[in-house]
């Protein structure tokens, strides 16, 4: 008689399960029923149970053990067969959450468009809006009474309409409501079509000088590029060419620029150059854009993607090349949630595909400068400007002893008024929006102090508002002092609106066109400015940092710079340097053409060191020094930092959190400073404080770091505080 059967019973295989929480651990589920871990791939989203919620993980992998063994439930879905971050892009995904001590479900959601976020099919549903008849004129003559759900009938003849195209022609949810109870129209679910290849097609190139030329043939090269390029010098040119030649050869392109909104001209000529080949991937676009646009990158039906801070995370199947515009942009770091430096991404993301990066600026960082001069980047300079244009020159205008005119001083209102007669433009520069930093009481010197923040609020002109331009706080502007009643109201300082008011009653005879974030709100508002500038008449153009990134503005010859004072004297570092490299951004948009350029410069210390060797010795010998002084007061780059940040509803909670972290981390080759109150103190309501970590070694930093986080969850006062890691931060705010 043959002995009993063994029945070997296989352990099950769970999967490891990231999920968007903010929590810095991993899930385990079973697979969904009726299926095997195996087809549950890593990089494929899974919809999963999470207490009383559903939500949407990643598989990062699958164990054979697990501690909770006998309370583990199967996931509910398996959403995608096949990855739909390629493998490259999850290793960057778990780089950066290890970089940045963040939570990899956020860093890997943050990865993917909002709808796939959702759990959305990657092949991309809609619904359409369609006429329900036959022939829709019979009911159009019953709808004269209701000529909204007239029109709309209108327009879905003969295709109907989707949500993003209703929503952009303005028809309300009500007008949309009553047309289908009318049984007029109806929804109809659609997938959309995969995207097609179109036919490469290129537009012609300019013809490049020497230096552009032997810039372009180094970025054939793998590894990180440093093109230091002078305002006005050619370098997009150089981006055209450089990433035609990858996608002549079947290969993809990202394009990563500071800001979509503020260089609309960008997008325009990579069109032009890229016809049919180029996409946007940028924060205004509508959810399904967003997932159209990444569905193209992700198929390699586009081989161009222009894009903003985010779109570091386009999906390219054939990468070929990336390119970082104005690389020193402080809009590339990401200063809320997960505080990633897109920059830094792109270097990264070019080292695991082994493909180039070319980082862009006539005012390069600190860091990217240093790590060109140790030769670790390869340094491109472009040191001419493009039709043999001239280089403006910089005047510094002392005010010290002056008597200024509406924040003028004389000497620059005759330097305005000799350029306007010549029939040229003049840019006004000032970096404070609103009409006045703050409202002042004579009497009792009340001032506009805002309820939620340890700040000031701003007075605007136009709107008889209050606005807290660090929490977004908005009231009414008093008729009278809330303090003593008095109705001597006065407001302090300059603004964009002010200095406007200004203009207006020095030069009553000139045109005026004031952009900054206020006059610009309205769709399409700032291409219609910009468009208005760029006919060539004479006049004053006056903004905000908005005019220093990308603009070019061939009729501009003068350019005056109103107040500079606050970048030379700050309590952060950084100041300094962000100081020279506005400065410089601003000045080039003067004397772009063939006409010559002027940059004046008003300050209360014309003899202050670091400016005068900015405006005499230029870019270079201003980092120089800089780097010099980084280096003695051991700051970065030859040091590494991170902020470790926290709030509470309470005064006092978020500075007892950090000394409880601060009194558990000793490293020997890593220091913490503080805990300390933030700069200000009392934001949106919330009290914040500070612990800076500091070391020379980079990997003893993250050994710090990992020990904080641990301190941090296990803490028994975590419940009470909101806190946060900022690893390489930008400000000390």
């Amino acid at each position: 008689m043959a002995g009993p059967t063994l029945m070997l019973k296989m352990k099950p295989i769970y999967l490891n399960v990231a999920l968007a929480v903010p929590l810095r651990r991993t899930f385990h589920y079973l697979p969904p029923k009726g299926q095997m871990a195996e087809e549950c791939q890593v990089g494929c989203r899974v919809k999963v149970p999470f207490g009383r919620q559903t939500l949407v993980g990643f598989v990062i992998g699958h164990a054979q053990e697990s501690d909770f063994a006998d309370k583990i439930k199967p996931a509910l879905e398996l959403i995608d067969r096949q990855a739909i971050l390629s493998a490259k892009m999850f290793e960057l995904c778990v780089w950066a959450s290890e970089y940045y001590h963040h939570a990899l479900g956020e860093v890997l959601h943050g990865a993917i468009p909002v709808l796939l976020r959702q759990g959305r099919d990657s092949d991309a549903r809609t619904k359409k809006l369609e006429s329900v008849h036959d022939d829709p004129e019979l009911i159009i003559k019953d709808l004269r009474q209701a000529p909204r759900q007239r029109a709309l009938l209108q327009a879905l003849i003969p295709d109907g309409l989707t949500k993003e195209a209703l929503s952009r022609l303005d028809y309300s949810a009500a007008t949309i409501k009553a047309l289908i109870d009318r049984g007029a129209a109806h929804w109809q679910e659609f997938r959309l079509e995969a995207p097609e290849k179109p036919p490469q097609s290129f537009g012609t190139p300019l013809n490049l000088s020497d230096e552009q030329s032997q810039a372009l043939a180094a970025i054939d090269h793998s590894g990180t590029h440093l093109l230091f390029g002078i305002t006005g010098s050619g370098k997009t040119e150089v981006y055209l060419q450089a990433i035609e030649k990858v996608v002549r050869i079947g290969k993809q392109a990202l394009m990563l620029v500071p800001e979509i909104g503020l260089t609309p001209q960008t997008i325009a000529r990579f069109e032009q150059r890229f016809p049919g080949q180029v996409i946007a991937m940028h924060s205004a676009m509508t959810n399904l854009e967003r997932l159209g646009a990444w569905r193209r990158a992700h198929s390699g039906s586009a081989a161009v993607i222009v894009g903003t801070r985010s779109a570091i995370y386009s999906p390219m199947p054939n990468p070929g090349l990336i390119v970082v515009d104005e690389e020193h942009d402080a809009s590339f770091k990401q200063q809320e949630g997960f505080r990633y430096s897109a920059r830094d991404l792109a270097v990264k993301r070019g080292q695991l595909e082994r493909i180039p990066v070319l980082l862009g600026s006539a005012t390069p960082s600190l860091e990217t400068f240093a790590n060109a001069k140790s030769g670790r980047y390869k340094r491109l300079n472009l040191t001419r400007r493009a039709n043999d244009a001239s280089f403006a020159k910089y005047k510094i205008i002392g005010t010290e002893h002056q008597q200024l005119d509406e924040g003028f001083s004389p000497q620059l209102v005759k330097m305005m008024r000799q350029h306007l007669s010549e029939g040229n433009q003049v840019l006004v520069f000032l970096n404070r929006r609103g009409f006045a930093p703050v409202l002042h009481c004579r009497q009792c010197r009340w001032l506009s102090n805002c309820p939620r923040c340890d700040g000031r609020m701003t007075f605007h002109l136009t709107t008889k508002m209050l606005v807290c331009h660090h929490c977004d706080s908005q009231q009414r502007s008093p008729k009278s002092c809330p303090d003593c009643g008095s109705n001597e109201l006065v407001p302090l300082g300059l603004g964009t609106q002010r200095l406007e008011s200004g203009l207006q009653k020095i030069f009553p005879d000139e045109k005026i066109v004031r952009i900054d974030r206020d006059s610009t709100r309205k769709k399409n508002e700032l291409e219609n400015k910009l468009e208005e500038v760029g006919k060539g008449q004479r006049g004053i153009l006056l903004g905000t940092q908005l005019l220093a990134k990308g603009h070019h503005f061939p009729d501009v010859t003068l350019v005056a710079v109103v107040d500079l004072d606050s970048g030379l004297f700050s309590s952060d570092f950084h100041a300094v340097e962000r100081m020279g490299q506005l400065l410089l951004q601003v000045g080039g948009r003067a004397g772009r053409e063939k006409k010559s350029g002027v940059v004046a410069i008003q300050t209360l210390y014309p003899e202050q060191p670091m400016l005068k060797l900015l405006v005499e010795k230029g870019y270079e010998a201003f980092c120089d020094e800089l780097l010099v002084d980084r280096q003695t007061s051991e700051l970065p780059p030859y040091n590494y930092q991170a902020i470790v940040r926290a709030e509470a509803a309470q005064a006092g909670t978020a500075l007892n959190f950090l000394e409880s972290l601060s009194r558990t981390s000793q490293f020997p080759h890593a220091e913490l400073l503080g805990p300390i109150p933030a700069p200000m103190e009392k934001r949106a309501g919330k009290f914040r404080a500070q612990l800076l970590a500091s070391s020379s070694s980079r990997g003893q930093l993250h050994q710090l770091l990992k020990h904080i986080v641990n301190e941090a969850e296990q803490s028994i006062g975590k419940q009470q505080v909101r806190w946060s890691i900022d690893v390489d931060p930008y400000d000390l705010f």
